[in-house]
Protein backbone atom coordinates (compact mmCIF):
# COMPACT_ATOMS: atom_id res chain seq x y z
CA UNK A 1 0.00 0.00 0.00
CA UNK A 2 2.79 2.47 0.88
CA UNK A 3 4.56 1.71 -2.39
CA UNK A 4 1.39 2.46 -4.34
CA UNK A 5 0.92 5.86 -2.63
CA UNK A 6 4.59 6.77 -3.15
CA UNK A 7 4.36 5.84 -6.82
CA UNK A 8 1.26 8.01 -7.23
CA UNK A 9 3.03 11.00 -5.71
CA UNK A 10 6.00 10.58 -8.00
CA UNK A 11 3.75 10.47 -11.06
CA UNK A 12 1.95 13.66 -9.94
CA UNK A 13 5.24 15.55 -9.44
CA UNK A 14 6.49 14.44 -12.83
CA UNK A 15 3.31 15.70 -14.50
CA UNK A 16 3.56 19.09 -12.79
CA UNK A 17 7.21 19.43 -13.84
CA UNK A 18 6.33 18.70 -17.45
CA UNK A 19 3.54 21.32 -17.46
CA UNK A 20 5.80 24.01 -16.08
CA UNK A 21 8.52 23.33 -18.65
CA UNK A 22 5.95 23.40 -21.47
CA UNK A 23 4.58 26.75 -20.27
CA UNK A 24 8.09 28.29 -20.39
CA UNK A 25 8.46 27.31 -24.04
CA UNK A 26 5.11 28.92 -24.89
CA UNK A 27 6.11 32.21 -23.27
CA UNK A 28 9.22 32.44 -25.42
CA UNK A 29 7.25 31.64 -28.52
CA UNK A 30 4.79 34.47 -27.77
CA UNK A 31 7.52 37.03 -28.46
CA UNK A 32 5.93 40.28 -27.21
CA UNK A 33 5.36 39.16 -23.60
CA UNK A 34 8.82 37.67 -23.28
CA UNK A 35 10.38 40.99 -24.15
CA UNK A 36 8.69 42.60 -21.17
CA UNK A 37 10.10 40.17 -18.57
CA UNK A 38 12.44 41.72 -15.96
CA UNK A 39 16.12 41.42 -16.73
CA UNK A 40 16.75 39.95 -13.28
CA UNK A 41 14.65 36.87 -14.24
CA UNK A 42 16.06 36.50 -17.74
CA UNK A 43 19.72 36.35 -16.86
CA UNK A 44 22.06 35.81 -13.90
CA UNK A 45 23.27 39.39 -14.17
CA UNK A 46 19.80 40.73 -13.32
CA UNK A 47 20.82 41.36 -9.70
CA UNK A 48 23.41 43.87 -10.85
CA UNK A 49 20.77 45.77 -12.83
CA UNK A 50 18.43 45.76 -9.83
CA UNK A 51 21.14 47.39 -7.75
CA UNK A 52 21.67 49.95 -10.50
CA UNK A 53 17.95 50.67 -10.57
CA UNK A 54 17.99 51.18 -6.82
CA UNK A 55 20.53 53.98 -7.29
CA UNK A 56 17.83 56.02 -9.05
CA UNK A 57 16.58 57.12 -5.66
CA UNK A 58 19.95 58.71 -4.87
CA UNK A 59 20.04 62.47 -4.33
CA UNK A 60 21.05 64.33 -7.47
CA UNK A 61 22.64 67.74 -7.79
CA UNK A 62 20.57 70.62 -9.11
CA UNK A 63 20.82 71.10 -12.88
CA UNK A 64 20.51 74.72 -14.04
CA UNK A 65 20.82 76.30 -17.48
CA UNK A 66 22.35 79.78 -17.17
CA UNK A 67 22.50 82.40 -19.92
CA UNK A 68 23.55 86.03 -19.93
CA UNK A 69 23.86 88.99 -22.29
CA UNK A 70 26.04 92.08 -21.95
CA UNK A 71 26.57 95.28 -23.96
CA UNK A 72 30.00 96.84 -23.41
CA UNK A 73 31.51 99.88 -25.12
CA UNK A 74 35.12 100.95 -25.39
CA UNK A 75 37.42 102.92 -27.66
CA UNK A 76 39.82 100.05 -28.41
CA UNK A 77 37.79 96.95 -29.28
CA UNK A 78 40.86 94.94 -30.24
CA UNK A 79 42.15 95.33 -26.68
CA UNK A 80 38.72 94.49 -25.29
CA UNK A 81 38.54 91.32 -27.34
CA UNK A 82 42.02 90.30 -26.20
CA UNK A 83 40.94 90.79 -22.59
CA UNK A 84 37.92 88.57 -23.22
CA UNK A 85 40.14 85.81 -24.62
CA UNK A 86 42.47 86.01 -21.61
CA UNK A 87 39.50 85.81 -19.26
CA UNK A 88 38.15 82.74 -21.05
CA UNK A 89 41.51 81.01 -21.01
CA UNK A 90 41.81 81.57 -17.26
CA UNK A 91 38.35 80.12 -16.58
CA UNK A 92 38.20 77.23 -19.04
CA UNK A 93 35.81 78.94 -21.47
CA UNK A 94 35.70 79.17 -25.25
CA UNK A 95 34.30 81.39 -27.99
CA UNK A 96 31.48 79.45 -29.61
CA UNK A 97 30.50 81.99 -32.30
CA UNK A 98 31.67 85.42 -33.40
CA UNK A 99 30.31 88.14 -35.65
CA UNK A 100 32.56 91.16 -36.21
CA UNK A 101 32.40 94.20 -38.47
CA UNK A 102 35.24 96.61 -39.29
CA UNK A 103 35.35 100.23 -40.41
CA UNK A 104 37.06 101.56 -43.53
CA UNK A 105 40.42 101.57 -41.81
CA UNK A 106 40.11 97.92 -40.84
CA UNK A 107 39.50 98.61 -37.17
CA UNK A 108 36.86 96.66 -35.28
CA UNK A 109 33.77 98.80 -34.70
CA UNK A 110 31.34 96.13 -33.54
CA UNK A 111 31.71 92.54 -32.39
CA UNK A 112 29.33 89.97 -30.96
CA UNK A 113 30.87 87.02 -29.13
CA UNK A 114 28.96 83.97 -27.93
CA UNK A 115 30.96 82.53 -25.05
CA UNK A 116 30.70 79.13 -23.35
CA UNK A 117 31.96 79.03 -19.79
CA UNK A 118 31.61 76.41 -17.03
CA UNK A 119 28.45 76.89 -15.00
CA UNK A 120 30.38 77.17 -11.74
CA UNK A 121 32.37 80.10 -13.20
CA UNK A 122 29.36 81.91 -14.68
CA UNK A 123 29.06 84.59 -11.97
CA UNK A 124 32.78 85.34 -11.77
CA UNK A 125 33.22 85.55 -15.55
CA UNK A 126 30.17 87.76 -15.99
CA UNK A 127 31.34 90.13 -13.28
CA UNK A 128 34.82 90.31 -14.82
CA UNK A 129 33.35 91.02 -18.26
CA UNK A 130 31.29 93.89 -16.85
CA UNK A 131 34.51 95.55 -15.68
CA UNK A 132 36.38 95.35 -18.98
CA UNK A 133 34.80 98.49 -20.47
CA UNK A 134 31.81 100.72 -19.98
CA UNK A 135 28.82 98.53 -19.19
CA UNK A 136 25.69 99.63 -21.05
CA UNK A 137 23.36 96.77 -20.13
CA UNK A 138 23.51 93.39 -18.44
CA UNK A 139 21.00 90.59 -18.17
CA UNK A 140 20.96 86.97 -17.08
CA UNK A 141 18.48 84.11 -16.76
CA UNK A 142 18.50 80.80 -14.92
CA UNK A 143 16.29 77.80 -15.64
CA UNK A 144 16.12 74.82 -13.29
CA UNK A 145 15.91 71.62 -15.37
CA UNK A 146 16.69 69.12 -12.61
CA UNK A 147 13.39 67.29 -13.04
CA UNK A 148 13.80 67.13 -16.81
CA UNK A 149 17.34 65.76 -16.52
CA UNK A 150 16.25 63.04 -14.07
CA UNK A 151 13.30 62.08 -16.26
CA UNK A 152 15.40 61.75 -19.42
CA UNK A 153 18.10 59.76 -17.60
CA UNK A 154 15.52 57.36 -16.21
CA UNK A 155 13.86 56.86 -19.59
CA UNK A 156 17.21 56.21 -21.28
CA UNK A 157 18.16 53.61 -18.68
CA UNK A 158 14.77 51.88 -18.85
CA UNK A 159 14.73 51.82 -22.63
CA UNK A 160 18.31 50.51 -22.80
CA UNK A 161 17.40 47.62 -20.45
CA UNK A 162 14.34 46.80 -22.55
CA UNK A 163 16.42 46.85 -25.72
CA UNK A 164 18.98 44.50 -24.18
CA UNK A 165 16.19 42.07 -23.28
CA UNK A 166 14.79 42.15 -26.81
CA UNK A 167 18.20 41.42 -28.32
CA UNK A 168 18.67 38.43 -26.01
CA UNK A 169 15.24 37.03 -26.84
CA UNK A 170 15.88 37.55 -30.53
CA UNK A 171 18.81 35.17 -30.29
CA UNK A 172 16.39 32.49 -29.00
CA UNK A 173 13.89 32.93 -31.85
CA UNK A 174 12.67 29.58 -33.26
CA UNK A 175 11.42 30.70 -36.66
CA UNK A 176 11.61 33.57 -39.16
CA UNK A 177 8.29 35.19 -38.14
CA UNK A 178 9.34 35.39 -34.50
CA UNK A 179 12.73 36.76 -35.55
CA UNK A 180 11.05 39.50 -37.62
CA UNK A 181 8.76 40.47 -34.73
CA UNK A 182 11.76 41.00 -32.50
CA UNK A 183 13.54 42.92 -35.26
CA UNK A 184 10.64 45.37 -35.61
CA UNK A 185 10.51 46.01 -31.87
CA UNK A 186 14.27 46.45 -31.67
CA UNK A 187 14.28 48.96 -34.55
CA UNK A 188 11.49 51.05 -32.97
CA UNK A 189 13.15 51.12 -29.56
CA UNK A 190 16.57 51.94 -31.00
CA UNK A 191 15.08 54.98 -32.73
CA UNK A 192 13.42 56.12 -29.50
CA UNK A 193 16.62 55.54 -27.57
CA UNK A 194 18.68 57.63 -29.99
CA UNK A 195 16.22 60.52 -29.64
CA UNK A 196 16.38 60.36 -25.84
CA UNK A 197 20.17 60.15 -25.89
CA UNK A 198 20.28 63.30 -28.03
CA UNK A 199 18.12 65.11 -25.45
CA UNK A 200 20.35 63.77 -22.70
CA UNK A 201 23.50 65.04 -24.42
CA UNK A 202 21.94 68.48 -24.99
CA UNK A 203 20.90 68.83 -21.34
CA UNK A 204 24.32 67.77 -20.13
CA UNK A 205 25.99 70.32 -22.39
CA UNK A 206 23.66 73.15 -21.37
CA UNK A 207 23.89 72.41 -17.65
CA UNK A 208 27.66 72.01 -17.62
CA UNK A 209 28.56 75.01 -19.84
CA UNK A 210 26.66 78.30 -19.58
CA UNK A 211 26.23 80.76 -22.46
CA UNK A 212 27.25 84.43 -22.36
CA UNK A 213 26.59 86.72 -25.32
CA UNK A 214 28.85 89.79 -25.29
CA UNK A 215 28.25 92.76 -27.61
CA UNK A 216 31.32 94.97 -28.02
CA UNK A 217 31.08 98.35 -29.73
CA UNK A 218 32.59 101.84 -29.68
CA UNK A 219 30.64 104.66 -28.00
CA UNK A 220 29.80 106.07 -31.45
CA UNK A 221 28.48 102.79 -32.88
CA UNK A 222 26.63 101.59 -29.78
CA UNK A 223 23.03 100.70 -30.51
CA UNK A 224 20.78 100.10 -27.46
CA UNK A 225 19.13 96.68 -27.44
CA UNK A 226 15.45 96.49 -28.41
CA UNK A 227 13.27 97.71 -25.57
CA UNK A 228 16.04 99.57 -23.77
CA UNK A 229 14.52 102.98 -24.63
CA UNK A 230 10.93 101.96 -24.14
CA UNK A 231 11.01 103.37 -20.59
CA UNK A 232 12.53 106.77 -21.46
CA UNK A 233 11.35 109.98 -23.09
CA UNK A 234 8.54 112.56 -22.79
CA UNK A 235 5.80 110.30 -24.12
CA UNK A 236 6.77 107.52 -21.75
CA UNK A 237 6.73 109.95 -18.82
CA UNK A 238 3.36 111.32 -19.91
CA UNK A 239 1.98 107.82 -20.20
CA UNK A 240 3.33 106.88 -16.77
CA UNK A 241 1.82 110.06 -15.23
CA UNK A 242 -1.54 109.41 -16.86
CA UNK A 243 -1.53 105.85 -15.62
CA UNK A 244 -0.64 107.05 -12.13
CA UNK A 245 -3.52 109.56 -12.24
CA UNK A 246 -5.87 106.79 -13.33
CA UNK A 247 -4.66 104.60 -10.51
CA UNK A 248 -5.21 107.46 -8.04
CA UNK A 249 -8.75 108.00 -9.34
CA UNK A 250 -9.49 104.29 -9.03
CA UNK A 251 -8.13 104.34 -5.47
CA UNK A 252 -10.30 107.34 -4.55
CA UNK A 253 -13.41 105.74 -6.00
CA UNK A 254 -12.61 102.55 -4.12
CA UNK A 255 -12.41 104.46 -0.84
CA UNK A 256 -15.68 106.28 -1.57
CA UNK A 257 -17.38 103.03 -2.48
CA UNK A 258 -16.19 101.41 0.74
CA UNK A 259 -17.35 104.38 2.86
CA UNK A 260 -20.72 104.87 1.13
CA UNK A 261 -22.62 102.17 3.10
CA UNK A 262 -21.43 103.71 6.36
CA UNK A 263 -22.47 107.18 5.19
CA UNK A 264 -25.92 105.93 4.21
CA UNK A 265 -26.35 104.22 7.58
CA UNK A 266 -25.21 107.40 9.32
CA UNK A 267 -27.75 109.49 7.43
CA UNK A 268 -30.62 107.10 8.15
CA UNK A 269 -29.83 106.95 11.85
CA UNK A 270 -28.16 110.29 12.49
CA UNK A 271 -30.68 112.66 10.87
CA UNK A 272 -33.73 111.48 12.88
CA UNK A 273 -31.64 111.43 16.05
CA UNK A 274 -30.44 114.97 15.37
CA UNK A 275 -34.02 116.21 14.78
CA UNK A 276 -35.23 114.68 18.04
CA UNK A 277 -32.28 116.14 19.93
CA UNK A 278 -32.88 119.56 18.39
CA UNK A 279 -36.56 119.46 19.41
CA UNK A 280 -35.69 118.60 22.98
CA UNK A 281 -33.15 121.41 23.18
CA UNK A 282 -35.70 123.93 21.93
CA UNK A 283 -38.22 122.83 24.53
CA UNK A 284 -35.68 123.36 27.30
CA UNK A 285 -34.78 126.84 26.07
CA UNK A 286 -38.40 128.03 25.75
CA UNK A 287 -39.35 130.06 29.01
CA UNK A 288 -42.38 128.86 30.92
CA UNK A 289 -45.01 131.70 31.46
CA UNK A 290 -45.80 132.58 35.14
CA UNK A 291 -48.96 131.18 36.60
CA UNK A 292 -51.97 133.65 37.04
CA UNK A 293 -52.83 134.96 40.59
CA UNK A 294 -56.23 133.52 41.69
CA UNK A 295 -57.05 136.64 43.92
CA UNK A 296 -56.96 138.83 40.91
CA UNK A 297 -54.58 141.28 42.52
CA UNK A 298 -52.82 143.63 40.22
Amino acid sequence: MRRTVAGGLLLTLAALTGCSSGGGGDSLAAGGSAADEPASQAEPGGAAKDSAGASRAAVRTTSVIKTGELHITGKNLDALRADVEDLLEANGGTIDREQTSNDRDGKVEQSTLVLRVPVQSFGAVKKALEGLGRLQSSDETSKDVTTEVIDVDERVETLQNSLDNLQRYQQRAKDVSELLRYEDQITARQSELQSLQAQQAYLRDQTSMSTLTVHLSTPDTYVPPPGALDNAGFLTGLKAGWNALGDLAVLALTVVGAALPFLAAGVLVGVPAWLVLRHLLRRRRTPVPPAADPSGAA
